[in-house]
């Protein structure tokens, strides 16, 4: 989790690191919201390659481990099907993302929640609430949405730039945050 430091000479580091990734996550973030479908499909297509990928590397451990063994074979030509289906045929893919996302997302929730209330100090941690609504908020959308492939694509890249988006928000804000700490504390010593 993102937590403040507890060393104070590692605010000035936490700080400028925080405020990249916010970059970064807001870059991103605007990318999935002005190109929400390619984005979905992009996801789809880029998980059945890891998936085929691992299928590989699957192949290879179980060839030099243990040749006989069933459950790797099976494995292995588990992964390599469902990716190669992901891959070719995109909207099955989006659909299961787009279910595996939905729990992801209400995870997502709990941890930010976890994360504000356990904030010390517990500067701007409103965000995190914030944060934690949003992802919770997502994640029913997608659970009513996920079996139409169409919305589903659509709703993986929307998902990828508000997520991302709100992520941004809620570091720059943690920044900002560490910052004033920073500043009371100067304050206080003089």
């Amino acid at each position: 989790m993102i937590n403040y430091p507890k060393i104070k000479t590692h605010y000035e580091g936490y700080i400028i690191h925080t405020k990249r990734l916010s970059i970064a996550f807001l870059l991103l973030g605007l990318a999935g919201i002005l190109f929400p479908a390619f984005a979905g499909l992009t996801i789809a297509v880029f998980t059945g390659w890891i998936l085929v990928f691992s299928g590989i590397f699957t192949a290879y451990y179980t060839f030099k481990v243990n040749k006989k063994s069933i459950p790797g074979w099976f494995k292995t030509i588990l992964l390599i099907a469902t990716g190669f289906i992901m891959i070719f045929n995109p909207a099955s893919g989006v659909i299961a993302l787009a279910v595996i996302l939905a729990a992801y997302l209400f995870t997502d929730a709990v941890l930010n929640f976890w994360l504000a209330f356990s904030l010390k100090p517990a500067v701007n941690k409103l965000w995190a609430v914030f944060n934690g609504i949003i992802s919770a908020i997502l994640g029913i959308i997608f659970l009513y949405y996920a079996p139409n492939p169409l919305a589903g694509s659509w709703l993986l890249g929307l998902y990828v730039g508000i997520s991302l988006l709100s992520d941004s928000l809620m570091l720059f804000q943690l920044s900002r945050g560490a910052g004033k700490i920073i500043m009371e504390e100067l304050l206080i010593e003089q």
